[in-house]
């Protein structure tokens, strides 16, 4: 919540049925089970008090507590497979090559009367934590957003269908008369405030654009917060050829960056991933890009627990948030 981004750029006309197969395919996946963690920085907590209360956090775990003792479970995406890397160059001097192929893109054509139209598939685990029984579901979400020239517009957030743990969780959950509410939550933005502090062009400079992503906040202490605003980056701005490049050169230039290896993300598209590993927000976790290597287009993110879970009985390695990046083009904004 980047022109050129859609790899699907100067292909055939946009499939309105294959957009929707892609987006369910995301979510079809098996689903590891693993504890229910206290959220990361910038995530909404759910809290949970009580017997038989359902909740839903954004993005995240919908649960039922019942009144048998048991540990808290959430199910989790399935971990990416990562192959060999594409070639033997270091990250920074494959992520600089990367950047030059983004460079030589065609700068999208934008129609009249057209904002900035950006979709992508998203999860983030939240936590609930009880010492009572506890049925999860995860609860994916597609976002959706139009920014205009002035930087207001409209986001529109859908959950999806759930993903349970086990079908025994899901009978329980049916059982109880549970539903989720499926409806569309749109917001309208005035001018300045759909995204604030992150206004105007976004700088094609790699200095420059460093300054611009911590304008109005404090300055970035670790690689890896760089690296996450780049994610964020990419669900919310539709980016030219050059502005690409310049996300690309940035990554380049962040110490501990390194090549993951080729995978192919959750939408089914070839990329190549480059990672960070950090403990910065308490556990050590790597933090990826995927970006497809004809376009320099920016795909997902991932972030994964590596090498253990602390006092979380949770099972190593464990996904717990993906962005995946569906479309970024031109068009009218909705009535």
């Amino acid at each position: 919540m980047l022109g050129g981004l859609d790899p699907a750029r100067g292909g055939p006309p946009v499939d309105e049925g294959r957009r929707a197969r892609e987006l369910t395919s995301i979510l079809a996946t098996d689903r590891r089970a693993i504890s229910v963690r206290r959220p990361a920085p910038r995530r909404r907590v759910l809290l949970v008090a009580g017997a038989a209360v359902a909740v839903v956090a954004a993005g995240g775990v919908l649960v039922e507590m019942g009144r048998e003792s048991q540990p808290a479970y959430a199910a989790t995406p399935v971990v990416l497979a990562y192959g060999p890397s594409a070639t033997a160059e270091p990250a920074g001097t494959r992520l600089r090559h990367l950047a030059d192929v983004a460079a030589l893109q065609a700068a999208p054509s934008r129609p009249a009367s057209t904002v900035e139209y950006l979709e992508s598939a998203n999860w983030f685990l939240n936590s609930a934590t009880s010492g009572q029984r506890v049925t999860s579901a995860v609860v994916p979400e597609q976002w959706r957003s139009w920014r205009t020239d002035d930087d207001g517009g409209r986001r529109v957030v859908k959950s999806l269908p759930p993903t349970f743990r086990s079908d025994a969780d899901r009978r329980t959950w049916e059982q109880q008369g549970e539903r989720i509410n499926q409806s569309e939550t749109r917001r309208d933005f005035a001018a300045g405030e759909l995204r604030p502090g992150w206004r105007g062009e976004v700088p094609a400079d790699v200095d420059a654009l460093r300054s611009w992503l911590t304008a109005g906040g404090s300055a970035r202490e670790e690689p890896v917060q760089y690296l996450e605003d780049v994610a964020e980056l990419a669900g919310v701005r539709l980016l030219n050829p050059a502005q690409r490049a310049a996300v690309l050169r940035l990554l380049a230039d962040l110490p501990g960056i390194t090549a993951s290896g080729t995978v192919t993300d959750r939408a089914g598209r070839n990329g190549e991933a480059f990672s960070i590993t950090s403990s910065f927000h308490g556990l050590p976790a790597q933090y990826t890009i995927i970006i497809d290597p004809l376009s320099g287009a920016l795909l997902g993110y991932e972030e994964v627990l590596t090498t253990t879970a602390g006092k979380l009985n949770v099972t190593i390695p464990a996904v717990t948030s993906y962005r995946t990046y569906l479309v970024a083009e031109y068009a009218a904004m909705p009535r």
